[in-house]
């Protein structure tokens, strides 16, 4: 049986991430961030959010190191 991934709207998405909407429209942009569209509104997967935060925590260990 398939899991569903939760869809988190955009604005709760940017927040959660803790960027601001022009940031998070650039990462879009560069194909960094993957947007879910439903009519209007838009969309962030639950788990392209989780990879998106966990490659922030990657890249920035990495520079420490």
């Amino acid at each position: 049986m398939q899991s569903i991934d939760t869809l988190v709207p955009f604005s709760r998405a940017i927040a959660l991430a803790g960027m601001k909407s022009t940031r998070a429209y650039d990462e879009v942009k560069a194909g960094k961030l993957a947007l879910v569209k439903n009519g209007r509104r838009s969309f962030i997967r639950a788990s392209e959010l989780q990879r998106y935060i966990d490659a922030l925590s990657a890249g920035s260990s990495r520079k420490s190191a």
